[in-house]
């Protein structure tokens, strides 16, 4: 992870955005998984969107089906029914979060540059690859890590 600046800090932390590319599987599980471990404070929002989300991807449903299986094997049922499909982030979502997070820095920091360049210092970049990329570990497993390391930070 890059070095952090003051405006990382998790202190008053009211809404935390988690992105990634097609608002599909790592920001959902992620978002689900902080939300599930966070559920004793209603003072926490947590969402996540894609930074090109692309309705031609091919994928089904509102969320990914390993990212389902995933959340279910830890004890979090999600109906897939009511999930909201993925959606865009737009600069009112950035402008809302107290803590943006993208979950892959290769990938989406330069989807950031591209698209909002102003928020790029002021959002942490994990390095969480997607499913079926070449990268050393299980993205769950990754995710997990480090939303639970972010559990950590937020629980202080």
């Amino acid at each position: 992870m890059p070095e952090q600046d003051d405006r990382f800090s998790t202190v008053a932390v009211t809404d935390v955005l988690f992105l990634c590319t097609g608002n599909y599987f790592r920001s959902r599980f992620s978002e689900a998984l902080l939300r599930h471990l966070c559920r004793g404070n209603p003072e926490l929002t947590v969402r996540s969107a894609g930074l090109q989300v692309d309705p031609a991807s091919g994928n089904v449903g509102p969320m990914a089906k390993e990212a389902l299986e995933a959340l279910r094997e830890r004890g979090i049922e999600l109906d897939p029914g009511i999930q909201p499909m993925p959606r865009q982030v737009e600069e009112r979502d950035l402008e809302q979060a107290d803590l943006i997070i993208a979950v892959d820095a290769a990938a989406h920091r330069p989807m950031v540059r591209s698209g909002f360049p102003a928020w790029e210092n002021r959002i942490r970049f994990w390095g969480v690859k997607d499913l079926g990329e070449e990268a050393a570990g299980d993205p769950i497993v990754q995710l997990e890590q480090q939303v639970k390391q972010l559990h950590d930070e937020l629980s202080r």
